[in-house]
């Protein structure tokens, strides 16, 4: 979903810019800059509202049910990014095994309405961002505590 909106949109970014250069440098009238005026508005109107569903969905991220995973996310970040030694904040074998250790001495789940099971953070990755989501059944993501876009999924 998060590919999906990013694509769109790039995409919306580079069509506008492509017209509005086009639209500038043809200063005659003609019948394909006609064309493109007419059909270019609904077309872009047509496509935001194919992807408002993508784009709404990764919006909602920062409010609601969301707004709490992004509140815990960022907030438990931090103290595993503690447990690092290096400048770069990665974690060695050694302290990672310690941060999933703490992680699961005091585990953080919570539930979403429109999840069967409730969800559990852990500790995911080596390097930022550590942490994510378990929706059990083998659905595990990783989201950028800032953006709330996903990194990472299966």
């Amino acid at each position: 979903m998060d590919m999906l909106a990013e694509v769109a949109l790039c995409g919306w970014v580079f069509v506008l810019v492509g017209c509005c250069f086009f639209f500038i440098a043809r200063k005659e009238s003609d019948r394909i800059v006609q064309l493109w005026r007419r059909v270019l508005p609904p077309l872009t109107l047509l496509s935001l509202l194919a992807m408002s569903p993508a784009l709404a969905k990764v919006a909602g991220r920062h409010w609601g049910e969301w707004g709490h995973l992004k509140a815990v996310l960022r907030d438990y970040a931090p103290r595993v990014r503690a447990f690092s030694s290096r400048a770069d904040g990665a974690l060695s074998e050694e302290e990672y095994a310690r941060a999933k250790a703490w992680l699961l001495a005091q585990p953080v789940t919570f539930r979403f309405e429109t999840e069967p099971e409730p969800v559990r953070i852990r500790l995911m990755r080596t390097v930022p961002p550590y942490l994510g989501v378990d929706f059990g059944q083998g659905q595990n993501a990783v989201f950028d505590p800032v953006t709330m876009l996903c990194v990472y999924s299966d």
